[in-house]
């Protein structure tokens, strides 16, 4: 019976080492393929988002806000946010995700050469500054303007989503440059 003891000492000794040693390399893989908490979108900031609101004319107010009403919840996979900065700013203004990609509607027209680079996206035709941090629609009667923050390295999966919207809601203007035939 004594040496019934000493032959199932080793295997306790054995299984006491090997638990905590299994337990560890468990929590190590999962840490290095689970997915970053930031990346998880209910710890996204979906706070309103401080915008400036364009001053509309009655005609572009009325195109402005149907596009608004019927804004996308997502747009390139970023979740909507609310907007304040005054009155009508809701009307005018979306913004998507965190930090927020921002689209406004009655901006400035962006006036471009003939042989400028555009962007055809679901057919809405757009402008960017080099950087691309700053599109502007090129062929609508109410100008939509996108402001991107570097931090989204795809800002064109946000432009397509909106450019369903868009096409859909604000009519498109008689000229154009002719990249965006």
């Amino acid at each position: 019976m004594g040496s019934e003891k000493k032959s199932r000492l080793p295997a306790i000794v054995a299984t006491v080492v090997a638990v905590p040693v299994a337990v560890v390399a468990g929590i190590a893989v999962f840490n290095a393929i689970a997915p970053e908490a930031d990346a998880d979108p209910a710890r996204e900031d979906l706070s309103p988002v401080s915008v400036t609101v364009p001053e509309l004319s009655e005609d572009a107010a009325v195109v402005c806000l149907a596009l608004t009403a019927t804004a996308p919840d997502a747009a390139g996979g970023l979740h909507a946010r609310p907007v304040e900065g005054g009155a009508g700013a809701a009307e005018a203004v979306m913004a998507y995700g965190d930090p927020a990609t921002v689209a406004t509607c009655g901006v400035e027209p962006v006036a471009v050469e003939d042989t400028a680079l555009v962007y055809k996206l679901n057919g809405v035709c757009w402008y960017s500054d080099e950087a691309g941090l700053e599109w502007t629609t090129l062929d609508r009667q109410v100008p939509v303007g996108v402001s991107v923050p570097e931090a989204n390295e795809q800002p064109v999966d946000v432009l397509n989503d909106l450019s369903t919207v868009i096409a859909d809601k604000v009519p498109a203007s008689a000229e154009s440059p002719t990249g965006c035939a």
